[in-house]
């Protein structure tokens, strides 16, 4: 079983999943359906992400500047407190 995951853990693991479906996002980063939502509107009311479409008309979800530049900073983050994306694929 896994350990419980910090929000840190959660959004950098989000913010590497570029032009994902929901459902995959929740099932790679082992996340319930209300959890799944959380995450994604909270990160797309503060510009992490932008719903966008694939090309067969499905919803995904891309990562914008911010949210690459977030990605950085939580990388750092991760590397200086000695956290491992231990659920990363």
């Amino acid at each position: 079983m896994l350990a419980k995951r910090s929000i840190i853990e959660i959004l950098h693991e989000i913010l590497q999943m570029e032009g994902r479906k929901k459902t995959h996002i929740q099932y790679q980063a082992a996340l319930t359906y209300p959890q799944v939502n959380r995450y994604l509107q909270g990160m797309s009311a503060r510009g992490l992400i932008k719903k966008g479409q694939d090309e067969r008309g499905g919803n995904i979800y891309n990562v914008t500047e911010k949210g690459r530049e977030l990605s950085k900073h939580l990388s750092l983050i991760m590397a200086y407190l000695d956290i491992n994306d231990r659920h990363a694929a």
